[in-house]
């Protein structure tokens, strides 16, 4: 029987990604709950594409709102980068070279256990984050300097330091607004989205039933019209 295809939600646009979250939610209120069998879920959805939709228009609402998108993107790929050169270590000839990427691995995923991965937190909390990383690894100086990742730590701590500054400076000048967060919002409509397809899939998996069928046909066709989206885009930009 078929079920609810996968899609890699995080590759969509802002405008796109609310749109594909209203057209899934609408079909799941079109269809019955209590064979769906996530009557809550859909609740919940609901209230946080409506969250989205207003972090969407703050943000759109902000002059600086590019320029803090780009911001973010530059730290996102300097923690990405510096995570991924102190693993490389781990595996090195040299005891000590191991030992010391092994200390600084730790600290990085003790960070990544309380705060969760930068590369998917809102703006806020990934800020929050890597303030606790950068502080943290400041015993770890020497360590940090053995594998040669001294520079790499430094270009991360600016980044951050500079998505700060900025978002100082929004809210400063935009202190008559709420703020609002689309990165989160978005984590956090993906996150309810894919739970509810979980749900639904793992139903049809356990207990086959042709109810089912009128839904999955029309959101697998949603999800294959933002899929050639997607692709268009993707082809357009490398063209």
């Amino acid at each position: 029987m078929e079920r609810i295809k996968s899609f890699y939600l995080p590759q969509l646009h802002n405008g796109e990604s609310a749109n594909f979250h209203h057209e899934s939610l609408e079909q799941l209120e079109k269809s019955d709950p209590s064979i769906l069998g996530v009557s809550e879920q859909i609740l919940a959805y609901h209230s946080v594409c409506e969250g989205l939709d207003r972090a969407i228009d703050v943000y759109m609402s902000s002059d600086l709102s590019i320029e803090s998108t780009r911001r973010d993107g530059i730290r996102v790929r300097a923690y990405s980068a510096f995570k991924a050169y102190v693993k490389v270590y781990l595996n090195d000839e040299n005891e000590e070279i191991v030992e010391a990427a092994e200390h600084v691995i730790a600290i990085i995923r003790s960070m990544e256990r309380e705060h969760g991965n930068p590369v998917s937190l809102g703006l806020v909390k990934g800020s929050t984050a890597l303030l606790s990383l950068l502080r943290n690894l400041e015993p770890y100086s020497a360590d940090i300097e053995r594998i040669g990742a001294t520079a790499r730590l430094k270009k991360l701590a600016e980044a951050n330091q500079s998505f700060i500054d900025l978002q100082f400076e929004r809210y400063t000048e935009k202190s008559e607004k709420p703020s609002g967060d689309v990165k989160a919002a978005r984590a956090e409509a993906d996150a309810i989205y894919k739970d509810i397809v979980n749900r639904i899939n793992a139903q049809i998996l356990l207990t086959p039933n042709e109810a089912f069928t009128p839904y999955v046909k029309t959101q697998n066709a949603i999800i294959d019209r933002y899929r050639l989206i997607v692709a268009q885009r993707k082809g357009r930009a490398t063209k």
